[in-house]
């Protein structure tokens, strides 16, 4: 296929790796983002397979020199009136994670990315196809642009989701992710993470909460400068989402309060909250933590990855629960699955009916892993406290089957 002119809408994640592979592959790429400023701080921990890490630095997406830690197991943890300290662990499952910091990754990709194609303050208000087969995109100040291709990678609140499936809409789950970062060297218990990242369940109501450490602001990952990323998922009934979401400056928030924003009462709510469910040692983490911060759940699936000669990547496509881990894995083979369809053919239409059949199936596929896990996790949890470990990996082998080629757990070739 001849050199494509291609927008890319969103220059977070997913849209910074768009660009940096179809640049690479021979494209002439352009990506707009609508901050004027750098993404710098918008995002706490994440944790991804490991081996996927391992591609991003094969390809160079990310360098050898990477800051993340390594997960190697996931206990599954209770509170008990036996075990109130640290919590009983009938069972750990292996795990192959990599953690780091959002804003690490973000500033690998935008590193490779040129200043000369990553237009900040450029919000895209409008695109449509031209009488030559091209799409015409306009700008927020009234500019416009023009390109073959357009890639769609603006987030789950996706404008070329709403412009090309308006009849599409989000799906509130019915609960939240409250969320923080606590400096390693605030713990109050010491070291109770190690390189695990324990799932602990609520004895008495629905939800669930994870914890790992991640590399500290500079990269370090010595014992004592790194950071404790938690996030627990706690109901929110849909009914009560327009008086939580009211920030401390009495505005009204959508979708997220970011992190300093949320109001004094509700953080301290929260927080005695999670006091009552969580064992002593990571409640003091929950307490400990300040600026923590709000994003509401929800899922929705695309019927389909492309409409015309516009098309969708990341969280603008199907968006899965985020217990999933599934974030950067999806947008990532969103990208190289797009990039092999314009390989294998010369035509874009063409290249493109391939490739969106193959997305929306991985979508479908995601989307399954969030209802088991949302179950498993949220809704309809093992009752941790009475459970061995033969009864509490049972439960897990029935509970959640994963994609393939996707997964946390070690593969049986320790290459991979």
């Amino acid at each position: 296929m001849k050199p494509l002119d291609v927008a890319v809408v969103g220059g977070s994640i997913a849209g910074c790796s768009a660009a940096i592979l179809l640049a690479r592959a021979g494209h002439n790429v352009h990506v707009y983002e609508r901050s004027r400023g750098g993404l710098i701080g918008r995002g706490g921990g994440l944790g991804t397979p490991g081996p996927l890490l391992a591609e991003l630095m094969e390809h160079d997406l990310v360098g050898r020199d990477f800051p993340f830690l390594a997960g190697s197991s996931m206990p599954f943890v209770v509170r008990t009136p036996l075990e109130p300290t640290y919590g009983f662990v009938p069972w750990e499952m292996p795990s192959h994670f990599a953690m780091f910091h959002w804003t690490s990754l973000w500033n690998a990709l935008r590193s490779r990315v040129s200043n000369d194609h990553y237009h900040r303050g450029s919000g895209v208000v409008s695109a449509a196809e031209n009488a030559s087969d091209r799409i015409d995109l306009t700008f927020e100040d009234g500019a416009n642009a023009e390109a073959d291709l357009v890639v769609w990678a603006d987030g789950y609140q996706s404008l070329g989701r709403s412009l090309m499936f308006p009849e599409v809409n989000l799906r509130y789950r019915g609960y939240m992710l409250w969320r923080g970062l606590l400096p390693e060297r605030e713990m109050e218990h010491g070291d109770i993470l190690g390189s695990t990242v324990p799932r602990l369940s609520f004895p008495t109501m629905p939800g669930n909460m994870v914890a790992y450490f991640v590399p500290g602001a500079d990269g370090s990952s010595r014992p004592g400068e790194r950071l404790v990323n938690w996030a627990s998922y706690i109901p929110l009934p849909e009914d009560e989402l327009d008086s939580f979401m009211v920030d401390r400056t009495g505005a009204l928030r959508v979708g997220t309060i970011p992190p300093g924003e949320l109001r004094p009462d509700e953080e301290q709510r929260l927080k005695a909250l999670m006091a009552g469910e969580l064992p002593d040692a990571f409640a003091a983490i929950v307490n400990k933590t300040e600026n923590t911060y709000v994003q509401l759940i929800y899922t929705i699936r695309a019927p389909s990855y492309h409409r015309g000669r516009m098309c969708l990547i990341g969280d603008a496509g199907t968006v899965a629960q985020p217990h999933t881990g599934s974030g950067v894995f999806k947008g990532y083979h969103n990208v190289s699955s797009l990039l092999d369809s314009l390989a294998r053919h010369d035509d874009l239409d063409v290249a493109l009916d391939e490739w969106g059949a193959t997305q929306v199936e991985l979508g479908d596929r995601l989307l399954a892993l969030g209802e088991q896990t949302e179950q498993a996790f949220i809704w309809n949890p093992l009752d941790l406290s009475t459970a061995d470990a033969a009864s509490a990996q049972a439960w897990w082998r029935n509970a959640v089957e994963f994609p393939e080629g996707f997964g946390f757990e070690p593969t049986a070739d320790p290459n991979e």
